[in-house]
């Protein structure tokens, strides 16, 4: 695991082999009381091994790579208890208890110390925990005006974000981006533009210009995340378009698959849903506009469409198509056919204690040139009803694979209340 990793949910395994049975009549379950055999204390040696066996049946359970096990703490007598506070640190995620016997004193002094208390791998908790610990460890940017010009609700309070979630806001003035977009030299950017343009199929409306000034938003992008220590950002990008002619979605397909999440127009609940996808998957994500009723972003009868100009590398099917940005012979987008697949779709509302989640699979996408992506959709459940539970802007994010099980897991230890169908 890479130093500094965010995300990596650690356990303190603990064994409590605390012997109470000492005196020589026993146990009173015993059949005969009177010639009872004093029972022995467990050894170090046994009680090594029992911790040992312990954290074995954990790993061998374990169906996750983003789990590290701390050093043991062996309870052998009472005063022991008194050693985990020194053991612990604010990094722990939760406690793996194992016992001789039945210790509810001890348990219950366990739980004082607000972890959760763990005794085999559950997969869909560890990666709850994943999201709470990813959350706390994440930074987003937010460039550009607030609020955004289709996202106006919010939510805008960026303290009360980072007291509800850990999740802490950069907020960056379009100045100070174009000023980083500025920086970087015609052979920087020539560069880094040809290295890009393996990923592409075919060029059709951009110019050589064009692609050079995509290429710059990417590198200003990544270079104030990294300064920033920021794994996601958001740009209203109403703004951009007035200053100059350029547009961020084809930066952002590169910078998702590079692991920095990314969210369109300034939409704050989006990028908190795609945070928490990665989270919860590892996974690239993508978010648009969504259609939950016929008619409305394309969607046909019996299913639901994502309608934007994002489209991930790894989530095409082949190569990237480049186009200009909405038909308007400026800026730069990608499509490529995204891959049928199983998916889930997730947003979270403005007062960060709902978020809705819906399984379904890709039926197939078109380019729809004003939104350069249509994905047509289908859902598990009755898809008449999912209006009813849609929460937060009109945007959703989405990965593959279903999640719902780890979501509802996550909306437990967050507070979330987790609407679906």
């Amino acid at each position: 695991m890479k130093a500094l990793q965010r995300g990596i949910v650690r356990i303190k395994p603990i064994y409590i082999g605390i012997h109470h049975y000492r005196d020589v009549y026993g146990s009173v379950c015993s059949s005969d009381v009177v010639g009872t055999p004093p029972i022995p204390a467990p050894t170090s040696e046994e009680l090594s091994k029992a911790t040992e066996e312990m954290i074995s049946r954990f790993k061998q359970d374990l169906e996750v790579d983003f789990v590290k096990m701390d050093e043991p703490l062996v309870i052998r007598e009472h005063e022991d208890m008194r050693r985990l506070p020194a053991e612990l640190n604010y990094d722990v995620d939760a406690l793996l208890v194992g016992s001789l016997g039945s210790v509810p004193l001890e348990l219950h002094t366990l739980s004082h110390y607000g972890l959760p208390i763990l005794h085999r791998a559950r997969t869909d908790f560890l990666r709850a925990l994943r999201v709470k610990k990813f959350l706390k460890q994440s930074k987003f940017l937010y460039i550009g005006e607030i609020p955004s010009f289709s996202a106006p609700n919010g939510p805008w309070d960026f303290s009360a974000l980072e007291e509800r979630l850990g999740t802490r806001v950069r907020h960056i003035e379009t100045n100070e981006f174009f000023r980083r977009f500025d920086r970087f030299s015609e052979n920087e950017v020539k560069r880094e533009l040809e290295t890009w343009m393996k990923d592409f199929d075919e060029v059709i409306e951009p110019t050589r210009q064009d692609l050079m000034d995509a290429t710059r938003v990417y590198l200003a992008l990544r270079a104030l995340c990294q300064r920033e220590d920021a794994n996601a950002l958001t740009v209203n990008c109403g703004r951009f378009t007035e200053e100059r002619p350029v547009v961020p979605c084809l930066a952002f397909d590169r910078l998702i698959d590079e692991g920095i999440m990314c969210a369109c127009e300034g939409d704050i609940t989006a990028m908190l849903s795609s945070l928490i996808l990665h989270a919860v998957t590892s996974q690239a994500v993508l978010m648009g506009n969504f259609g939950s009723r016929p008619g409305e972003f394309e969607a046909k009868k019996g299913e639901v469409t994502i309608e934007h100009d994002i489209i991930p590398l790894s989530m095409g099917s082949g190569g990237l198509t480049v186009r200009d940005y909405h038909g308007r012979r400026f800026g730069v987008t990608g499509y490529a056919d995204i891959r049928r697949e199983p998916m889930t779709l997730l947003n979270v509302d403005t007062s960060l204690n709902r978020i809705s989640v819906l399984e379904g699979r890709i039926k197939g996408s078109e380019d729809g040139i004003h939104c350069r992506i249509i994905i047509h959709m289908s859902v598990k459940g009755d898809v008449q009803r999912v209006p009813e539970i849609i929460v937060g802007s009109q945007h959703v994010s989405m990965t593959f694979g279903h999640w719902l099980s780890a979501l509802k897991e996550a909306g437990d230890l967050l507070g979330f209340e987790v609407q679906h169908l």
